[in-house]
């Protein structure tokens, strides 16, 4: 049977599978079965990288939503730690509160000026 090649192969759908959850590309080679030479020649195939990143970007995204959806949780524990009677605790508390919400200040601020941008491209 003929491969398409618009289509991945099994064993390259495997080996984007094995590049997500290594920590090496030899590993994820012998985890997908294949030389580490076959897997740097299909990394450098248009249809291969597109796939490795649309996955890059799908686990990103799946992350950030957990991230997103425990920061009330971890927001509340610094608050409670805020009231501890252990001085270093409080200090340290307070120190990642002013940090992250200082932090937040500035990427929101860098979006706000990316549209802005954006927004003053589109115009021309």
């Amino acid at each position: 049977m003929q491969q398409n090649d618009s289509e991945l192969k099994e064993n390259q759908i495997l080996a984007i599978e094995a590049l997500m959850s290594s920590k090496t590309y030899t590993a994820a080679a012998a985890l997908a079965g294949c030389s580490r030479v076959t897997l740097y020649r299909w990394m450098k195939t248009d249809l291969f990288k597109a796939e490795l990143s649309k996955q890059k970007n799908e686990l990103i995204e799946r992350s950030s939503r957990k991230l997103a959806g425990a920061m009330d949780q971890a927001i509340e524990v610094l608050i409670q730690l805020l009231k501890s009677k252990n001085q270093n605790v409080r200090r340290l508390a307070a120190g990642n509160l002013i940090d992250y919400c200082l932090k937040f200040s500035a990427f929101t601020d860098i979006e706000f000026r990316i549209k802005a941008l954006e927004a003053a491209i589109d115009k021309k």
